[in-house]
C-alpha cells in the first residue's frame, strides 16, 4: 500500500478508530508545492533527515528528534525534504482530541501554532518513541480484548503529551520571550481557523483581539508581508483549492457556502479574482 493509499485508509476510518499511527512514511512526492488542510489534529515524528515546509505560510524546517504538532485547519505546504527524510504520523479524531482538551491534556499544543516543532533530546525521543509502541498497540487493539480501549489510549497519550510539553517549556526557556506582534498573528491564525468559514471581515478578528482594524492589519502586514485582508482572502483561497482538489462529492455552490459565501456567483467572483480562472476551470485543469 503505497502513501496516499494509506492516507486515505486512515483517514476513512479515523471517527470510527479515533486515533491512527502510520509509520515509516517517506514518499511526499505527491503532494510538494501543494496546500495539505486536515481538519483533525496531526503530531508528526521526525525520525531522520530533515524536511522544508510552509505553515501558514511561514517557512519551518523540520529536522531528526523533532515533534510537530499540526493544528487542524492551518494550512502546511511540503517544499522538499532530504533522501532520508522519515516521519510517524499520528492522527487524532475531533472527538479524542476534545476529549484531551476536556482533560487538560493539550493545553501546551496551542503554542506550537507559531514554531510547529521542538526538538528532543535522544533520551526523551527515545522514551517517547517506546510510548508510542504502547499507544500503537493499543490502537491497533479491539475493545473486546481491551474493553477500557479509550481510557487506555488516552493514559497513554497523557505520557506523550507530557513528553512533548517537556519538550517544548525548555524551548521556550532557551529562546526569547514570544513579542507582542507574534502573540498577535498567533491569535489571529488560531480564531482564522476557527471562524473563516463564517467571518471573512478583518474588523471581526481584530475586535477579538483587542485593536483597531488599522493597527491589526499592520501587525499582521509586519509579520507576513500581507494585509489583515490580504491574508484572510489567501486563507480561504488555499481551503477553497483543497476542496475544489480532494472534494469531488461537493459541487462549487456547496463548497461557496462550506466557506461562507452567501451565494456562489460571489465565490466565484472572488475565487477568479485571486486566480484569474473561475472555480470550475480550476478544478477540470
Amino acid at each position: 500500500m503505497d502513501t496516499r493509499q494509506r492516507f486515505y485508509e486512515a483517514y476513512r476510518t479515523l471517527e470510527q478508530k479515533e486515533v491512527a499511527v502510520l509509520r515509516d512514511i517517506r514518499d511526499y512526492n505527491p503532494v510538494y508545492g501543494k496546500d495539505v488542510v486536515s481538519k483533525y489534529m496531526t503530531v508528526i515524528i521526525c525520525h531522520s533527515g530533515s524536511a522544508r515546509l510552509l505553515y501558514d505560510m511561514q517557512e519551518i524546517h523540520f529536522t531528526a528528534n523533532s515533534i510537530a504538532v499540526i493544528l487542524p485547519d492551518h494550512i502546511m505546504r511540503p517544499i522538499e525534504s532530504s533522501p532520508d527524510y522519515r516521519v510517524t504520523f499520528i492522527l487524532h479524531s475531533n472527538a479524542f482530541r476534545e476529549e484531551l482538551r476536556t482533560k487538560r491534556l493539550t493545553h501546551d499544543y496551542e503554542k506550537f501554532h507559531l514554531t510547529p516543532s521542538c526538538r528532543m533530546t535522544d533520551e526523551a525521543m527515545a522514551l517517547y518513541i517506546k510510548s508510542l509502541d504502547v499507544f500503537e498497540y493499543i490502537c491497533n487493539s479491539s475493545i473486546q480484548l481491551y474493553p477500557l480501549r479509550r481510557e487506555m489510549l488516552i493514559a497513554q497519550s497523557n505520557v506523550m503529551v507530557e513528553l512533548t510539553n517537556a519538550c517544548r517549556r525548555e524551548m521556550d526557556n532557551d529562546s526569547r520571550a514570544m513579542t507582542r506582534n507574534q502573540m498577535v498573528f498567533q491569535d489571529f491564525c488560531n480564531l482564522l481557523a476557527m471562524h473563516y468559514r463564517e467571518q471573512h471581515e478583518v474588523a471581526f478578528y481584530a475586535e477579538k483581539i483587542h485593536l483597531s482594524p488599522r493597527h491589526f492589519s499592520l501587525v499582521i502586514k509586519e509579520a507576513t508581508g500581507l494585509s489583515a485582508g490580504e491574508y484572510i482572502d489567501e486563507y480561504i483561497l488555499t481551503q477553497a483549492r483543497n476542496l475544489l482538489t480532494t472534494r469531488p462529492d461537493m459541487s462549487v455552490q456547496q463548497i461557496s457556502y462550506h466557506l461562507g459565501f452567501s451565494e456562489s456567483p460571489s465565490f466565484c467572483r472572488f475565487f477568479k479574482r485571486l486566480t484569474g480562472q473561475t472555480p470550475k476551470d480550476y478544478r477540470e485543469q
